[in-house]
């Protein structure tokens, strides 16, 4: 018999700065499946040099996620055309919004995926933070969307310096004036569109909460990490495990309130004082340093890809069941043979 391996499709395989969590994810399959194939979507020809050192079997081309969803899906079926997969696992916001709309069509073509829905991600949007943490009674760092430069600058008043300034999707920036702050928010409008959030700066060290929802409340998986201090060789990895039940408790406290499905990546500030925690960030994806944690006994891709797995097979049932049903109103003889 000859054993068919999984075969994904995954985005962000770019460098750059700030490069996404592409590369990460391919060594983090790599290690639950060596001989899995691996579709790399490239939203231009100019990525393809990183791309092709990035360990994927193979190049696809695709529309950017501002073209829409029919752009996107007919991408998907050229991609499909030339290198069949099983699922498909984005690594940019853009994307989670645009897929969490079509995922029906993208079931439609046989690729799972493990995405939130659209009103999941528009309650933990960073324009409406401070309202999901007044829902779920945990602390916030003080937060505003701003719109506009003269709106942006009130703000930023009202906070008081330094603050942080972030883009729509991408870019954190702490800021000390009111110079530095206007042409920082002045490019992130420009680049990411409304709103720009201005954010309290707090005191005390990041934690990232990664884990999987699994669509009911609960978690597949969880992995609490630290960033290093400030300024510390390598500040943008974190560099040791938190196990701490009262984050876990804050974190099944978001989880369950969103019913979160899919990867998730919440950020805290922790003031190492009062041991208090305040949310400042919550990302629909897996951070570029995914692939560290396996080190550190952890493969949330494992349970990323169980999930979608255990999806499909809960999904056969319930149609197994309704053709059963289906079958039974139209011939009510007592037959056993529920074949699908």
């Amino acid at each position: 018999m000859t054993t068919r391996f999984p075969r994904f499709i995954v985005s962000g395989l770019h460098r750059g700065g700030n490069p996404p969590p592409g590369a990460g994810l391919v060594r983090s399959l790599r290690r639950a499946h060596p001989n899995a194939f691996i579709v790399a979507l490239s939203y231009g020809l100019m990525e393809h040099d990183s791309l092709s050192e990035s360990g994927a079997d193979a190049l696809c081309l695709m529309p950017l996620p501002a073209a829409g969803a029919e752009s996107c899906l007919q991408g998907l079926d050229q991609v499909l055309a030339h290198a069949p997969a099983d699922m498909l696992i984005p690594t940019m916001d853009a994307e989670v919004e645009l897929l969490a709309g079509i995922e029906h069509e993208i079931a439609r073509r046989g690729i799972l995926t493990c995405l939130p829905d659209q009103a999941m991600l528009s309650r933990r949007a960073k324009s409406r933070l401070p309202t999901l943490a007044r829902d779920c009674a945990v602390k916030v760092a003080d937060t505003r969307a701003v719109y506009g430069i003269l709106g942006a600058v009130r703000a930023a008043a009202e906070l008081g310096y330094p603050v942080m300034v972030k883009g729509r999707y991408y870019e954190a920036k702490k800021v000390c004036t009111e110079a530095a702050f206007i042409t920082e928010v002045t490019r992130l409008l420009a680049e990411w569109g409304a709103p720009a959030i201005v954010q309290r700066c707090i005191p005390g060290r990041k934690i990232h909460a990664l884990g999987i929802g699994d669509g009911h409340g609960g978690m597949a998986g969880l992995c609490c990490t630290r960033k290093p201090a400030a300024g510390a060789a390598n500040d943008a990895l974190c560099d040791s495990i938190v196990a701490d039940p009262l984050l876990k408790a804050l974190c099944a406290t978001l989880i369950g309130e969103l019913q979160w499905r899919g990867p998730f990546d919440i950020e805290f500030i922790k003031n190492e004082a009062s041991g208090e925690y305040s949310l400042i960030d919550f990302h629909p994806l897996l951070p570029a340093w995914i692939d560290r944690l396996p080190d550190w006994g952890t493969n949330l891709i494992v349970a990323l890809i169980a999930m979608m797995e255990q999806r499909t097979a809960s999904h056969l049932h319930e149609e197994m069941l309704r053709r059963r049903t289906v079958a039974h109103e139209a011939h009510p003889s007592p037959a056993n043979d529920w074949s699908v």
